[in-house]
């Protein structure tokens, strides 16, 4: 068991030294969830992020879901959905190892495996997270944002959209929001504003999401979460978690029983992912 064990934490660490998260984090398919509530409809935005703030040149793309329901949404990156449902169809080992040794690599790549739930619990943004496999949660208010409106109109996509500015995680964000759709959502934890977000990106233009499309659903889709048991922690604490991650990276990979090649890549990719978007 030990020896299995830290076979699979080293190949961890090989894909995520080759940016190539296909399988951590992902549900295994003896997860349980829990339906939350209805979509009523489907936004996507297309996400343009700088992961090295040093390198403004190399921009990483995500295509991101907002599900919306009645009484809450859900946000999480297109690849992270396609990936946990390819999962959540086998019940089986057999069917598992053949998902993962499918000769066609139909596992979607994997950067971002977050999942942001707004109004679960009422008042509250919840998030679920991983740091190479360990799930975490933690819940922040919905009402942190503090919009100032602005005079500035446009038309984005046929739809007439306002600006407006507010100050999070370290950053200045610029937000053009149309009232043609009254749902005060939109991208990442955002909210508050009277109508829906359909860009928005902050004042370096780091991170930029831009809308593509928002659908009626009319079939049988649920905003769920998974069940598993997940380390409970305040915002604070995961991303502390997370930089001691990132700082004790080399050794890390040297108890995972990765080489000293491969702890040098993972630090090198590691250092390169210096631009969360959330600073503080």
């Amino acid at each position: 068991m030990t020896s299995n064990r830290n076979n699979f934490t080293k190949t961890i660490f090989l894909l995520f030294a080759s940016l190539s998260l296909t399988l951590t984090g992902y549900s295994q398919f003896d997860d349980s969830y829990t339906d939350l509530d209805k979509t009523e409809y489907l936004v996507t935005y297309s996400m343009k992020f700088q992961e090295d703030s040093l390198n403004p040149h190399y921009i990483s793309q995500e295509d991101m879901l907002l599900l919306i329901g009645p009484k809450m949404s859900k946000f999480l990156s297109y690849n992270y959905y396609i990936g946990d449902s390819l999962v959540r169809t086998i019940s089986t080992h057999e069917e598992f190892q053949e998902l993962v040794n499918h000769p066609q690599n139909i596992m979607p790549r994997v950067r971002l495996m977050y999942e942001i739930f707004k109004n679960y619990p009422i008042g509250k943004i919840t998030t679920t997270d991983h740091i190479i496999g360990d799930p975490f949660k933690y819940e922040e208010k919905m009402d942190q944002f503090h919009w100032e409106l602005r005079s500035d109109t446009a038309t984005l996509h046929g739809f007439k959209v306002q600006q407006a500015i507010c100050f999070f995680g370290g950053r200045q964000w610029i937000a053009w929001y149309t009232a043609d759709i009254p749902i005060s959502d939109g991208p990442y934890k955002f909210n508050g504003l009277p109508g829906l977000i359909l860009n928005l990106s902050d004042s370096k233009q780091h991170y930029v999401f831009e809308f593509v499309s928002i659908s009626k659903i009319a079939y049988a889709l649920m905003i769920d979460m998974n069940d598993k048991e997940y380390i409970r922690s305040s915002k604070q604490e995961f991303f502390k978690a997370r930089n001691n991650f990132r700082e004790d990276i080399i050794s890390r990979a040297r108890e995972a029983g990765a080489g000293v090649q491969t702890q040098q890549v993972a630090a090198q990719n590691m250092a390169r992912r210096n631009n969360p978007i959330e600073l503080e």
